[in-house]
């Protein structure tokens, strides 16, 4: 009776007992007795029947209040209907006493389920309160039942002082048992106790109307089988007084809620789900705690399957279980039993299999965003439906530390349709291996590795130049991370080339059709990216780079020894004048685009070298503009070259950059020569001893009268007194010379061929 919405006149109650106590005999009796909702200044008291038999009642109004008295020995109608007459204020009450111990009745099977079962009270009270709208107080557990029953029952029934409208004075508290038999205790009086085995509760309710009809309260509790079982006091009657029980249920007199889906709900299949619903004029859902035999019904006109729905703690929402259904994936219509008629549902609601996230991948361009340093950023999954996540959590690959929690956002929305994609914030502030773990409602945490990479590399000496009129061209590439480079590219041409210490070096072959001002990105193509990290305005076309074209060279005064054209003497000044080509305007004076020559040795161990600029001397040597188009050097060979050196000249233009070396000449040390006697003293049958004096006499190594026969010279170059710069060198030489003051021929050392001399004997 008590999960009935509504009981209308013309109803009928029947009474099946399942189980009488052992002292009530054959003529116990039950009779119903009626507060009409049309008439509440009246009763109805219905007919007396035999409690031992099943028996039913028509009801002739729609009752306010149906209370049921039962008499072990029997009743009478007219004792029945005399306690009303003679306790007028007994109507009002027992509306009251009816709609309250329906709450406390509740509050108790509450309990009592928690206490069977061993669950937590406080989440029995969550439930009763979400039923009831009530706010109940988190118990204490160091409390006593008694202390934590007087502070639920104060907060359930604030204004009730005595709740029995039958006792004649407040009712004791129960000093033993559980908190669900303190509450009934206070409720309904002393020695209340669980039924072992059961979740039945007694009580002792103390009242005596009448000197020979003992009247009882009573309180129900659930039973199985959709039974109820009454609890009251268990002793027998005093002599010659008769027992009677009253129990009263305020009819509830609801109406059919309008009850629809909110929004269009999607439910994962195999778990727990609170579903959303809205119950039009009413306080939530806890209208629907009557309803019964929730189903579902596919969309597609299949037949309906049962479904297990029960009153959640939320106002909003019920919970589905889905976990041991049997149950298609597909849409269906929710539907129950509200009395005898179907309480339909409206909306559709979807019903899906849980995702296969082994398939979930990041994002085409989402793991370029793992690199360290770029803060908390958020990335891509794809490869699924991530409708039902729930959680997402990040930890280090070696599960060094426990999963850290991370934010995800869905594009619709948690279960809200098919969603192919979610956002997830990942901190990229360590780099190494981690793994991303998803869980939806089943629990089920399923692992994605990623890396968090190394910052991109980063490229220092740029923009890099390539010049107008070159098929190809080395280029190098300095910075930090350059070993990470597994390939560039470029609109600009064809690069090819390898990482190498401190930098990455290669070369370009341009197309064709560059103008100069160009400006081209470089693509770096990153180990561990999926996308090129792009180098924006990296390479620059320039104009042609400067090229020597030729060069003219004087030496400063006679040097007293045969010089070839492709040398130049150390120790000696001498002036070249360059021919270049691409060479900005003199009249140019701004210093960028001011050339700079670079000496150096081309081939074989640089000693040093020497950059010059026109108008700024360095190093002895000096350069200047020797028109357009022309470069005019003037220094000593031997300051920068050595003996053998080969010494090449490389200009440099800003922004062009440096042209090919130019070799200007070889550097040779040649001994200056100051005069030479060839004396009287004979050494062998055919040769004579003469005086070579001058400087640098140790380079030579041979001397004689033509450029094919020298004689060796076995002596070294004895400085002269008082002036150490010059030496005296003793030669021997054949007799006679081919002709009278003939020029004296040198070797230098190395050389095949002897040079003619201006020094004669």
């Amino acid at each position: 009776m008590k999960s009935v919405a509504a009981i209308g006149a013309g109803s009928r109650i029947i009474w099946n007992p399942v189980h009488l106590p052992l002292q009530a005999s054959a003529s116990a009796e039950v009779a119903p007795v009626l507060v009409p909702v049309s008439d509440d200044d009246n009763l109805i008291t219905l007919e007396p029947r035999r409690a031992g038999t099943r028996t039913e009642w028509q009801l002739p109004e729609s009752p306010e209040v149906i209370a049921l008295v039962f008499g072990p020995q029997g009743l009478s109608e007219g004792k029945i209907k005399s306690l009303v007459t003679r306790n007028r204020e007994l109507l009002k009450q027992l509306a009251d006493y009816a709609e309250q111990s329906s709450q406390v009745e509740s509050l108790v099977q509450e309990l009592a389920d928690s206490e069977q079962s061993g669950a937590s009270a406080d989440a029995a009270l969550k439930g009763f309160g979400a039923q009831y709208g009530v706010s109940l107080p988190k118990l204490d557990t160091k409390a006593s039942s008694n202390q934590q029953a007087v502070l639920l029952l104060k907060t359930v029934l604030p204004a009730s002082n005595t709740y029995d409208p039958l006792a004649p004075q407040t009712a004791q508290i129960q000093q033993t048992g559980g908190l669900a038999a303190s509450v009934a205790g206070l409720f309904f009086g002393s020695s209340v106790g669980l039924a072992v085995g059961g979740t039945a509760l007694f009580q002792n309710l103390k009242t005596s109307l009448f000197p020979s009809t003992e009247f009882r309260s009573a309180f129900a509790q659930a039973a199985d089988h959709d039974g109820l079982t009454l609890c009251t006091k268990s002793p027998a009657p005093k002599s010659k007084t008769r027992s009677a029980y009253l129990w009263a249920y305020r009819v509830p007199e609801l109406k059919m809620p309008n009850v629809s889906l909110v929004g269009k709900p999607h439910l994962p299949l195999g778990s727990k789900s609170a579903l959303p619903l809205k119950v039009a004029g009413t306080s939530g859902v806890k209208e629907l705690e009557r309803v019964r035999q929730w189903r579902l019904t596919p969309v597609s006109g299949a037949a309906s399957i049962p479904a297990d729905v029960r009153l959640a703690s939320a106002a909003d929402s019920v919970e589905i279980d889905l976990s041991t259904a049997k149950v298609p994936a597909g849409d269906y219509q929710l539907a129950a039993t509200w009395d005898w008629d179907t309480l339909p549902v409206t909306g559709t609601l979807h019903l899906d299999p849980y995702s296969d996230f082994s398939r979930v991948q990041f994002a085409h361009g989402s793991r370029d965003l793992l690199v360290e340093g770029n803060g908390n950023v958020t990335v891509e999954l794809a490869g699924t439906d991530f409708e039902y996540l729930e959680k997402a959590a990040v930890e280090p690959a070696v599960r060094a530390a426990k999963p850290a929690q991370t934010n995800f956002e869905l594009p619709l929305g948690p279960r809200r349709g098919p969603q192919p994609s979610v956002d997830v914030i990942i901190d990229t502030s360590k780099p190494g291996n981690y793994r991303l773990l998803l869980t939806q409602a089943d629990g089920v945490a399923h692992e994605i590795p990623f890396t968090v990479l190394p910052p991109n590399p980063k490229v220092s000496n740029l923009p890099v130049h390539v010049n107008l009129d070159e098929a190809r061209e080395g280029i190098r590439l300095e910075g930090s991370g350059m070993d990470r480079v597994e390939a560039v590219s470029s609109d600009a041409g064809l690069v090819i080339g390898a990482p190498e210490p401190h930098g990455w070096s290669g070369e370009i072959k341009l197309k064709s059709g560059l103008v100069r001002g160009q400006s081209f990105p470089l693509l770096l193509k990153v180990k561990g990216l999926e996308s090129p990290v792009a180098v924006s305005d990296a390479i620059e076309v320039v104009g042609p780079r400067p090229k020597i074209r030729a060069v003219q060279k004087s030496l400063a005064g006679s040097l007293g020894i045969e010089i070839g054209t492709d040398e130049l003497p150390a120790g000696t000044s001498a002036g070249l004048v360059l021919t270049v080509d691409n060479l900005h305007d003199p009249a140019d004076t701004a210093p960028a685009s001011r050339p700079r020559l670079e000496l150096g040795c081309k081939i074989g161990e640089l000693r040093q070298s020497l950059t010059l600029s026109p108008g700024e001397p360095s190093g002895g040597a000096s350069l200047t503009f020797a028109g357009p188009g022309a470069l005019y050097l003037s220094g000593d060979p031997g300051i920068v070259g050595y003996a053998g050196c080969r010494l090449a000249a490389t200009v440099m233009v800003d922004p062009e950059g440096r042209s090919d070396p130019f070799l200007l000449g070889r550097v040779i040390r040649i001994p200056h020569l100051d005069k030479f006697i060839l004396t009287t003293e004979k050494i062998g049958d055919s040769s004579y001893a003469g005086i070579l004096e001058g400087r640098d006499l140790d380079v030579i190594e041979k001397a004689g009268w033509d450029a094919q026969h020298g004689v060796l010279v076995e002596s070294i170059p004895t400085p002269v007194p008082g002036d150490p710069t010059r030496q005296t060198l003793r030669l021997a030489l054949p007799w006679p010379s081919p002709a009278p003051h003939a020029p004296l021929y040198v070797w230098l050392r190395g050389e095949k061929t002897g040079r003619k001399t201006a020094v004669e004997y």
